[in-house]
């Protein structure tokens, strides 16, 4: 049976509202957990905030878990999509790592509440949240490790660098950098500046000398 025109338009209007709903939700969370810490953000104060009924939320999201959970993968989202460009990385390290540092750099400080919150309550959210947020970010981390791995076994990394753990090394600065911008000492120097000073400082210390 053929579908008409007018069905078809009514279907996508309805994926459409959905979308659009969704949407709404996933900002005010963002925006709520930011506020408000991830064990002090509340379903309610997220509806209220979007607009629209708790009933509504649950429709879309089971719990605050399962919300926190897409908006983390929202956020990672282009982060993946740097990443997918994995060819340059071999072919120019020092400006794939500066792009890649200048996105992340500029997430954290878009979302800087839920980047605080993330650090103040890691130790005390629940197990099945740590467990989640773990689930969220490891494949991400693996992509990263694997295209600096990917790198050097083209030996543009030295192969004495243990990649993970100068991929940590290099995320932490970017984060803790963010964090602490402004606070107590003022900085002579620009975010740029930081930024570009860690980089340069990560590839000089894993890329392979030239001969």
């Amino acid at each position: 049976m053929r579908i008409s025109v007018p069905s078809l338009e009514r279907k996508r209007s309805v994926v459409s509202s959905v979308d659009l709903t969704r949407e709404r939700l996933l900002d005010a969370a963002a925006q709520t957990f930011s506020r408000d810490g991830l064990r002090g953000a509340t379903t309610r104060e997220i509806a209220r905030k979007a607009g629209l009924n708790e009933v509504t939320l649950f429709r879309h999201f089971k719990s605050k878990e399962q919300l926190l959970r897409a908006v983390l993968q929202r956020g990672l989202a282009s982060e993946l999509a740097i990443m997918d460009q994995h060819s340059s990385w071999k072919e120019n390290l020092r400006a794939s790592m500066e792009k890649y540092a200048y996105h992340y750099y500029a997430h954290l400080e878009k979302k800087k509440g839920i980047a605080r919150a993330f650090l103040a309550e890691a130790q005390v959210l629940p197990k099945s949240m740590q467990t989640m947020i773990a689930d969220v970010i490891r494949p991400v981390r693996e992509r990263l490790v694997h295209i600096l791995t990917d790198a050097q076994q083209a030996g543009v990394v030295r192969n004495d660098v243990n990649v993970e753990c100068a991929l940590d090394a290099f995320k932490n600065t970017l984060y803790a950098g963010m964090l602490r911008q402004g606070a107590y000492l003022p900085r002579n120097y620009s975010t740029e500046t930081y930024i570009s000073t860690v980089v340069d400082i990560f590839v000089r210390g894993i890329e392979t000398p030239s001969s």
